[in-house]
């Protein structure tokens, strides 16, 4: 039996917390009891398995601990992820949005062979082996219209690939989230003109900035942006 008070976040839906205000832990529920992914702590409260959701290894864990002012899941959610990994965070989603689907884009062979053993249990995530830069090669398996589009894509034109493939598939009113890494677009312009460049990017293209979120203390040198796709 654990030690460990686990309860409902009071924001986000199928995310759960311990700890003070000032220390949160995060977890999700796990749809594979008895398995973690990537070394994760399993606890056990109340006869239910969470998994410890470490945000030095999720920026979207980051994001969340930062409390932003969207709250952007719910169960049947569409979900794109770009740069999926081996597995990470997909996975957590995977734990959240247990009546949607999550389509996870990966251009690297080896990692897209780990994401597929990782996540393999895991029915509400399809592996797509491609690149998001050309986001048609992948629409013959994509079945859905889609609520969000997570983008953690370490590329010199990370604005110009989320604007492909939320043009592509992400519905009116739908919502980017995009993690940028200055150090890959240039690393040596300063980092905040970088990052301005970027936003300014994605809102000239029709694209509604909803929030800015600096996540530099569990990952350097990275801002997270949230836009919304105009209706109009």
């Amino acid at each position: 039996m654990s030690s460990i008070e686990i309860r409902e976040h009071p924001k986000f839906f199928n995310v759960y917390i311990s700890g003070p205000p000032d220390n949160l832990k995060l977890y999700t529920r796990n749809l594979t009891p008895g398995k973690d992914v990537y070394g994760e702590k399993l606890v056990i409260f109340r006869d239910k398995e969470y998994r410890e959701w470490d945000p030095f290894r999720s920026k979207l864990a980051a994001i969340l601990l930062k409390n932003p002012q969207l709250n952007f899941f719910e169960k049947n959610l569409n979900c794109l992820y770009l740069g999926a990994s081996s597995g990470t965070t997909i996975s957590h989603i995977s734990d959240i949005i247990t009546e949607g689907v999550i389509y996870g884009v990966e251009f690297a062979p080896r990692s897209m062979r780990q994401l597929v053993q990782n996540t393999g249990e895991r029915n509400n995530i399809i592996p797509l082996l491609g690149d998001a830069n050309y986001p048609e090669s992948y629409a013959k398996s994509i079945f859905t219209e889609l609520d969000l589009v997570y983008q953690d894509v370490a590329q010199p034109n990370q604005a110009e690939i989320a604007l492909l493939n939320c043009n592509y598939y992400l519905k009116k009113g739908g919502i980017l989230i995009i993690a940028i890494k200055s150090q890959s677009i240039d690393s040596l312009k300063n980092i905040d003109v970088v990052f301005e460049e970027e936003k300014q990017t994605l809102e000239q293209s029709g694209y509604e900035l909803v929030e800015s979120i600096n996540i530099q203390k569990h990952a350097d040198k990275h801002v997270v942006f949230i836009f919304k796709k105009r209706i109009s």
